[in-house]
């Protein structure tokens, strides 16, 4: 046996041996460790195993409650609305109470509609896309039940320039300012919709509307407060 030969193998087995010392030492740790990741992976597979059949299944209810509306079956679908918002998963839950809200809303009890609304804008665990349309809806309700700040609240965050929900936001303060009587300021709002070719058609019609409202109440003064749109049907 050559010297190489020889020191290759002594190295060989103190190499074997330290793994053994190692394995030895921390060889339960290491299976804890592994066992955990293991058990993880799979937890992590059923749960969305799991999230995903809840979510079908709160679909399906929606729609259920959606067909006993269209049915004229009007309390039922009430009473499947409100079982969804109490018990149901993800976004479905806020989509019930939102639409609850629009039930209320339609109703004319506006106070119970606003009040779901805002309970919506306010939750933070809820998408933010769901929180924004339900802070626009209780606006648009508060241009006739509230004040201009109480707009402001809901929705001034949202007439930033790059935020989905600018023209809505921005047409809800204008309204708000115009039921104020408060003409230039609303007249400021509904020029940059009017102006903004990125405007929705519908709403930009509105809001040329509004001016050529205000033109004629500056040519001649007229009362204005119930004048405008009635935004709590919007």
């Amino acid at each position: 046996m050559s010297n190489d030969t020889f020191i290759r193998e002594v190295n060989e087995e103190i190499r074997q041996e330290r793994v053994r010392a190692i394995w030895k030492r921390y060889g339960a740790i290491l299976i804890g460790v592994i066992t955990l990741i293991i058990l993880g992976t799979i937890g992590y597979v059923v749960w969305s195993k799991l999230a995903a059949e809840r979510a079908a299944a709160d679909g399906d209810r929606l729609i259920a409650a959606t067909e006993l509306a269209s049915s004229g079956d009007n309390a039922g679908a009430q009473a499947a609305l409100e079982q969804l918002a109490a018990d149901g998963h993800g976004s479905y839950r806020e989509i019930a109470q939102m639409q609850l809200a629009a039930n209320q809303q339609q109703a004319g009890d506006l106070a119970a509609a606003l009040a779901g609304f805002d309970a919506v804008a306010a939750n933070r665990s809820t998408p933010t896309a769901l929180r924004d349309v339900a802070a626009i809806r209780a606006a648009y309700i508060l241009v006739d039940t509230g004040s201009v700040d109480d707009v402001r609240e809901r929705v001034e965050r949202l007439a930033s320039e790059n935020e989905p929900l600018r023209h809505p936001a921005l047409e809800a303060i204008g309204l708000a300012l115009w039921k104020a009587n408060d003409t230039a300021g609303a007249k400021s709002y509904f020029s940059q919709l009017a102006e903004d070719f990125a405007t929705p058609q519908g709403l930009a019609q509105r809001a040329r509307l509004m001016l050529d409202l205000i033109a004629a109440n500056e040519q001649q003064p007229v009362s204005t407060g119930a004048a405008a749109p009635d935004a709590a049907t919007q």
